[in-house]
C-alpha cells in the first residue's frame, strides 16, 4: 500500500481534530462526514506552505464563526503533529483569516527531492481513483467536414484529461460517438452528389443549406474519376452510395488528423449501429416500463420533469421519426451497460440545455444523476494580427485543425487549447503561438527542460571531471530561489490531483508554468556548476528533480520535451 504524503495525514489529522470539536462543543450535532477538506498548497507562501479549509467547511455545519473553529483547531492539530511521525516535517502552525496554514521544515523538501528522484515518472500519481470506469466522450464531430479548430480544443482537453485521471487512479476509456445518420448526413451525400453531377456535366441546385467546401469537390472528382457516369441517376441506391462515401472520406480525414495530433480513441460508437440493432426501441421501451414515458398529440415523450428537467421532452415525432435525444438517451444506457461507473461527455457551447434532460434521463435509468458529468467546452476564436476569423462549416469558412497543425505544431497548438478553463471562451492568438521567446508559455516551459539537458550536458563533457549528483548533501540548498523550486516542485502531486477532481487540465498547464518560471530564476541567481563540488552536486540533484516533473507534467498534456532549442 502506498504511504500517505505529508499533505494527506494532515488532512487526516485535521479531520480527527474536527470530530474532537464537534464532541466536545457540539454533542448534539452529528458530525458531518460528507463535509469536503481539503489540504492544497497555500496561495501565498508568506501564509504557510499548505492550508487547510476545515474550520471553513465545518461552519456552515455547526452555526459558528470559522474564526472560532480554526482557533480550537490550531491548538489541536499543533498537539497531534507533536506526536506524529510527521513531526519533524512542520516548522509551524497558524491561523489566518479562517483557515490554517502549515508550514512545511527544510527536511520535507529535502524528502521531496528524495521522492521526485526516488519515483521519477511516478512522481505526483495517486490511486485516489481507486480504479473506477471512467467513459470519457469527446470530440464526436458529425463527419460533414474537416475537424476545425474548435473540435481540436476539445481533443487537446479530452485527452489530457484522461491522461491526468488514469495518472490518479481511474480506468479510463476514451470514446467517440459517430453521428453518422440523420438529416445532416443525407445533407451531406447530396452535396457531394451535386457537385459530382457538375463534373459530369450535368447541372443541379445545391441544396440550400448543403456543404460547399473544397473537400466535397476533390472527394467528387475522386468518384468521377473512378466510377465516370455509374452513379448519375438520381435514385434512392445512389443516394445511399454518396451519403456513406461521404461520411467514409470524412471519417478518413479525421482519423488522419486526430492521429496527427496525437489523440487516440479506445472505442467509436456509430448511432446508425445502435439505431439499426433496435436499442433506441429498447430504450424507450424500459422507460415507459418504469412509468416515464407518456403519449400526447401523436408522439412519445419523456416524463423528464420528474427529475428536474424544466420541460418534458419528445422522444418520437409524430411523424415516427426520433428526436436526437432518443438515440443519446440509448447510447448512454449502452455506456452504462458496458460496466462504466461514470460517464464524461465533452460538448460544446451549444448544448447547455442537453445538460439537465440528459441527466434526467439517466436517472429514470436507475442510475445516479451525479454518475454523468456533462462538460461544455466553450468555443474558440482564431486571431491572426488582432483581427477575428470568422467560421462557418457549411459555407466553408472556417479554419481546420488541420491548418493549425500545420503551421505551428502539434506541441504549440495543444498547448494553447489547453491554457484556459474548458467553459473560458479562448482567443487563440495564431501569431503569439508562432513565437520561439519568452512571451510564448510552452516555448517558455520547454526551454525550461532544454535549459536543464544542457546544464546536464556541460556537466558530462567535462570527462572525468563530471560530476554525480548520488549522495547529494541537500542541506546545502539554502538560496531562496532554491527554496522556491523546491516548494512549487512539493505542489505537483496536489495540483494533478486537484485537477483530476476538477476535471480541469488547465491546472497542470498553469502549474508548469509557475514551475518553469521558478527554475528561470534558480539559473539566473544560482549557478548549478561552480568549482564548489558539494554545492554542483545538490544543485544538480534539484535541476534533476525540475526535469522529472516537466516530464510528467508535459507527459500528462502530450506535450514533448525538447533536449535543444
Amino acid at each position: 500500500m502506498r504511504k500517505k504524503d505529508v499533505p494527506e495525514k494532515i488532512r487526516d489529522i485535521a479531520v480527527e481534530a474536527l470530530k474532537e470539536y464537534f464532541a466536545e462543543h457540539l454533542p448534539d450535532i452529528a458530525f458531518p462526514h460528507g463535509i469536503k477538506i481539503q489540504v492544497q498548497p497555500a496561495k501565498d507562501k508568506l501564509h504557510g506552505d499548505i492550508s487547510t479549509n476545515a474550520a471553513m467547511q465545518a461552519a456552515s455545519f455547526a452555526k459558528r464563526s470559522p474564526r472560532e473553529i480554526a482557533g480550537y483547531l490550531l491548538k489541536s492539530i499543533e498537539r497531534k503533529i507533536g506526536g506524529s511521525d510527521i513531526a519533524d516535517q512542520i516548522s509551524k502552525v497558524e491561523e489566518k483569516g479562517g483557515f490554517i496554514n502549515i508550514f512545511l521544515s527544510e527536511a520535507y523538501f529535502m524528502g521531496v527531492l528524495a521522492g521526485i528522484n526516488s519515483l521519477k515518472s511516478d512522481y505526483g500519481k495517486s490511486r485516489a481513483g481507486n480504479g473506477i470506469k471512467v467513459n470519457l466522450e469527446f470530440v464526436s464531430a458529425n463527419p460533414t467536414g474537416p475537424l476545425t479548430i474548435a473540435h481540436g480544443r476539445q481533443a487537446a482537453i479530452g485527452d489530457a484529461l484522461g491522461r491526468i485521471l488514469r495518472f490518479n487512479g481511474y480506468d479510463v476509456t476514451q470514446e467517440y460517438y459517430l453521428n453518422d445518420c440523420g438529416r445532416q448526413i443525407n445533407m451531406l451525400g447530396r452535396s457531394l452528389y451535386v457537385r459530382y453531377l457538375g463534373l459530369l456535366g450535368v447541372s443541379a441546385d445545391m441544396p440550400e443549406d448543403g456543404y460547399i467546401g473544397d473537400y466535397v469537390i476533390k472527394e467528387a472528382l475522386v468518384i468521377k474519376q473512378a466510377e465516370g457516369d455509374r452513379y448519375l441517376a438520381d435514385t434512392p441506391e445512389n443516394a445511399v452510395f454518396f451519403r456513406d462515401r461521404a461520411v467514409a472520406f470524412i471519417m478518413e480525414m479525421i482519423y488522419k488528423d486526430l492521429e496527427d495530433f496525437r489523440v487516440r480513441f479506445d472505442v467509436w460508437t456509430s448511432q446508425g449501429k445502435i439505431e439499426k440493432e433496435g436499442r433506441v426501441a429498447e430504450a424507450i421501451s424500459e422507460l415507459e416500463r418504469k412509468g416515464h414515458v407518456f403519449r400526447d398529440g401523436g408522439a412519445v415523450w419523456f416524463r423528464s420533469t420528474a427529475f428536474g428537467d424544466d420541460k418534458d421532452r419528445v422522444l418520437i415525432k409524430s411523424d415516427g421519426s426520433y428526436t436526437y435525444l432518443a438515440p443519446d438517451i440509448a447510447y448512454h444506457k449502452d455506456k452504462y451497460s458496458r460496466g462504466f461507473d461514470k460517464l464524461i461527455d465533452l460538448l460544446g457551447p451549444d448544448h447547455h440545455g442537453y445538460i439537465p434532460r440528459m441527466k434526467a434521463a439517466a436517472e429514470a435509468l436507475g442510475r445516479n444523476k451525479d454518475s454523468l458529468d456533462i462538460l461544455i467546452v466553450q468555443l474558440v476564436t482564431l486571431m491572426r494580427g488582432g483581427v477575428a476569423v470568422s467560421m462557418s462549416t457549411r459555407k466553408a469558412e472556417f479554419v481546420s485543425l488541420r491548418e493549425i497543425i500545420d503551421e505551428i505544431g502539434t506541441d504549440v497548438a495543444r498547448f494553447f487549447f489547453l491554457v484556459r478553463r474548458l467553459d473560458s471562451h479562448l482567443d487563440f492568438d495564431i501569431e503569439l503561438a508562432k513565437k520561439e521567446s519568452d512571451d510564448n508559455p510552452v516555448y517558455y516551459i520547454q526551454y525550461a527542460h532544454a535549459r536543464i539537458c544542457s546544464i546536464v550536458r556541460y556537466n558530462n563533457e567535462k570527462g572525468e571531471g563530471a560530476l554525480a549528483s548520488d549522495g547529494s548533501d541537500l542541506s546545502l540548498l539554502v538560496h531562496d530561489s532554491e527554496k522556491s523550486l523546491m516548494r512549487k516542485l512539493s505542489d505537483f502531486p496536489s495540483v494533478v490531483a486537484s485537477s483530476a477532481q476538477a476535471l480541469e487540465p488547465n491546472r497542470v498547464v498553469t502549474y508548469l508554468g509557475e514551475l518553469a518560471r521558478e527554475f528561470h530564476s534558480f539559473y539566473t541567481n544560482c549557478r548549478v556548476v561552480s568549482d564548489n563540488t558539494e554545492l554542483s552536486r545538490a544543485r544538480l540533484f534539484l535541476v534533476e528533480c525540475v526535469r522529472i516533473v516537466l516530464s510528467n507534467g508535459l507527459g500528462l498534456l502530450n506535450i514533448s520535451l525538447p533536449e535543444k532549442m
